[in-house]
């Protein structure tokens, strides 16, 4: 399901963690797509996965504590793990990381928040 999102070129705006699941938040402007390619407008796509279907392969936790933005390299989905790997930018310590990230098993929650303006 997610491939229909094309990851790659999107970018990661945040991770929350909330009991037992974690919550990748991304948004999916793009210039070259035609639905969400407005300036100004946020397409945001949360997808959620229990804890121990997350992992850091590569890099910090940072980005589970730290406000950050992350454009996305690789999105691969192979034999239901979807590798991620993203350029991250955290803004408080003005330090830049790559990262990976591995989400495993088959049981996703996946929300598209409709289109909104930047405040």
């Amino acid at each position: 399901m997610l491939r229909a999102y094309q990851l790659t070129t999107r970018t990661l705006i945040a991770v929350f963690e909330k009991g037992d699941a974690i919550t990748l938040r991304f948004d999916l402007y793009n210039d070259d797509d035609p639905v969400r390619c407005q300036e100004g407008m946020a397409y945001l796509l949360d997808v959620t996965v229990q804890r121990k279907q997350f992992r850091i392969d590569v890099g910090t936790t940072k980005l589970l504590h730290e406000t950050f933005s992350g454009d996305i390299l690789r999105a691969e989905p192979v034999d239901g793990v979807l590798c991620l790997v993203a350029d991250c930018s955290f803004y408080v310590t003005k330090e830049r990381e790559v990262i990976e990230i591995t989400l495993t098993g088959n049981m996703v929650e996946i929300k598209e928040h409709p289109p909104a303006k930047y405040v």
